[in-house]
């Protein structure tokens, strides 16, 4: 009987606690109700400094989302997920942090467990919305945040319809344009190389201790702690919708404000290739060039899409550009068209460039030595055909 009524008096506590520390209410469950808060932000203007929709939604970025026409601010739901662990199985979502825009706001709502038992109360509301808004935006939630959902949701015999949303994981997209300009493609590395935010480590929290202070709080009822996990879900909630309108804002081309040096126009170029829209791309590099940003591996990819254009003296001048960066690829790319234009003498010299630089790797591709041998060999032939008189 005292251990039921410590369970009660800790119950009790726990519910004081969150309604006078985190500025929430408790939900109408008449049975393990769950905790809620609710915060508004600009939305169309800026928060800190930070759109977070997007003024313009460019066809580039629809056709990398697979989505047939541009949406409106009231179609999207943002989601994040606290939880006690990384893995799936008996893995709790224990704070579902959403975001969503309402009458020219940005909402951020968290839905919070005081105890385990509320898990299946929470639910409720993330169905509610998840009817109301047709795109759901995630940052890894396609690997993360919804197979715990799904999981969470079988273990209570609850359905959603989660996988036939329309849904745009921003992490994809962020590592292909900023995997080569970041240490990491991290939401909160992006946060601080991108979005130029860092987060207070006063009131903010790593997110490895997360599941730990989650224990602690059921433990204890104490909010102290509990109040900066809150905090990381609203930042990630925010920066989430911040990053999508910096993406959508950025790639369209040609840049409406100008180069903005937080895009990795390389990277993009490639997403346009990926499309199909060779001209973009070509128009994204030559104007890389044009303003001196021309990196090696962007030279040689100018150089790949001038080549297949027929522009065969253009082509040969960007992968000399590149090779002479030291791009084996440019060099052996400059090798071929040298080749095919019956320059041997130069075509030998960048093969033996090429030999000489895969021999000095730590680890020699002997493939690639067996090839260029052959190259070279052949190109010695040539070279002894013409100087041998018939």
């Amino acid at each position: 009987m005292n251990h039921f009524n410590d369970e009660l008096e800790l119950g009790k506590l726990i519910r004081e606690s969150l309604q006078a520390n985190l500025d929430g209410e408790f939900s109408s469950h008449r049975e393990f109700p769950y905790f809620f808060t609710r915060e508004s932000f600009p939305a169309l203007s800026e928060t800190a400094d930070l759109p977070l929709f997007p003024s313009q939604i460019p066809e580039v970025f629809l056709n990398w989302a697979g989505l047939d026409q541009a949406f409106d601010a009231q179609e999207l739901l943002v989601l994040d997920l606290e939880t006690t662990g990384l893995g799936r199985s008996q893995t709790l979502a224990f704070l579902i942090g959403l975001g969503y825009f309402e009458q020219g706001k940005y909402v951020v709502e968290q839905i919070f467990l005081p105890e385990p038992e509320a898990e299946a109360s929470s639910f409720d509301r993330l169905r509610q919305l998840l009817e109301e808004k047709s795109l759901l935006i995630t940052f890894n939630g396609k690997s993360f945040d919804i197979p715990i959902l799904e999981s969470r949701l079988l273990y209570h015999h609850l359905w959603l319809d989660l996988r036939s949303k329309d849904h745009i994981d921003i992490l994809h997209l962020a590592r292909r344009l900023w995997k080569n300009k970041t240490p990491s493609c991290a939401l909160e590395t992006l946060e601080y190389y991108i979005l130029g935010q860092i987060r207070n480590l006063g009131e903010d929290i790593p997110g490895g201790l997360i599941p730990q202070t989650w224990f602690q709080f059921l433990m204890t009822g104490d909010t102290r702690m509990m109040r900066r996990v809150f905090q990381h879900n609203r930042l990630d909630i925010l920066h989430t919708a911040a990053l999508m309108a910096l993406i959508c804002n950025s790639i369209g081309y040609p840049p409406a404000k100008g180069f903005d040096h937080r895009i990795d126009y390389h990277a993009l170029a490639k997403l346009y290739l990926s499309q199909g829209n060779q001209h973009t791309a070509k128009h994204i590099l030559q104007d890389l060039l044009d303003t001196e940003l021309l990196t090696a591996d962007a030279a040689c990819e100018l150089g790949m899409i001038l080549k297949k254009e027929g522009e065969l003296n253009a082509a040969q001048a960007r992968f000399t550009q590149a090779a002479n960066l030291d791009s084996p690829t440019a060099r052996l790319e400059l090798a071929k068209l040298l080749e095919k234009r019956k320059a041997f003498a130069p075509a030998l010299e960048q093969t033996e460039k090429l030999l000489y630089w895969h021999l000095s790797r730590p680890l020699v591709n002997e493939a690639q030595i067996e090839k260029l041998e052959h190259r070279k060999q052949r190109l010695l032939k040539k070279l002894q055909a013409l100087k041998t008189p018939e």
